[in-house]
């Protein structure tokens, strides 16, 4: 049995020090959400400043439910590919769950196209939340609200096979789309439907995000040599590495442990 879970990155201060001067960003997962809830994310400003700052979200397969102070809504939303250009002002506030990838298709009943590339109203889901009482709340007491939601909506509900295929090969990422086939016990054109009905992505897109998000948690944790990497999260060779590496975070493997300012690997890398 696999036991790991899938727990993909999102580092926007890491690739824009201006996001990292003036937000604050900090990640939790309570055991009450953890079957469906990657994290619970908070955006904060650090100062009254206002400054228009980038803010990169990489491509993880997930829906999130967020709470955005801006626009006083409250929506599930996905990216299929990484959005490299999401303005944001440095004064606004945010909240969100990071659920599973499947999570927003187990547990709304609806297709995860409804969300993925998309913005969805939690009303348009749930008629019977009140936006407004929500928003009223001071922001502290609105996060414990939006936690106790989740908690409700999540209770007496296992995960179903689809919520839990990402964690079943994060750590060991299937080859080609003929493996995913064969390790799944679908044909190919089952897999496809399937994988848009649960996902919206196509099982080839399914591969790309988890071998991008395991070399990039083994270069942000590890000293790990390019050939290992390559081979762990099962790459062909170095360029389709590279190409698939900046394609999702817009930086070169070199770039991006320079970034973290990780010389002792950075000045001896073949990346």
């Amino acid at each position: 049995m696999n036991d790991s879970t899938y727990a993909p990155l999102q580092v926007p201060y890491l690739l824009h020090s201006s996001y990292a001067t003036h937000i604050h960003y900090s990640e939790e997962t309570p055991e009450s959400l953890q079957d469906f809830v990657i994290a619970l994310w908070t955006m904060q400003p650090i100062s009254k400043q206002s400054a228009i700052v980038n803010h990169v979200i990489l491509a993880d397969g997930c829906i999130d439910l967020v709470a955005d102070y801006a626009t006083k809504t409250v929506m599930f939303a996905g990216m299929s590919k990484t959005l490299f250009h999401d303005k944001i002002n440095t004064t606004e506030s945010f909240f969100g769950a990071r659920m599973k990838p499947g999570a927003f298709a187990q547990l709304t009943g609806l297709p995860a196209a409804a969300a993925m590339d998309n913005m969805l109203p939690l009303q348009a889901v749930d008629p019977s939340f009140d936006v407004q009482a929500f928003f009223a709340l001071p922001f502290v007491q609105a996060k414990r609200a939006f936690q106790q939601y989740l908690e409700q909506l999540v209770r007496n509900k296992q995960p179903n096979a689809f919520v839990g295929l990402f964690d079943r090969f994060c750590e060991s990422v299937p080859t080609t789309t003929a493996e995913l086939y064969q390790a799944l016990h679908l044909s190919p054109r089952q897999c496809q439907r399937l994988f848009q009905q649960h996902f919206a992505l196509t099982p080839q897109m399914v591969l790309s995000i988890l071998r991008f998000q395991r070399c990039l948690a083994l270069l942000t944790a590890t000293n790990a040599t390019p050939s290992d990497i390559i081979d762990a999260a099962g790459y062909y060779d170095q360029p389709h590495f590279i190409n698939d590496f900046k394609r999702n975070i817009g930086l070169t493997p070199k770039e991006y442990l320079h970034t973290l300012n990780m010389s002792h690997i950075y000045k001896t890398s073949s990346f």
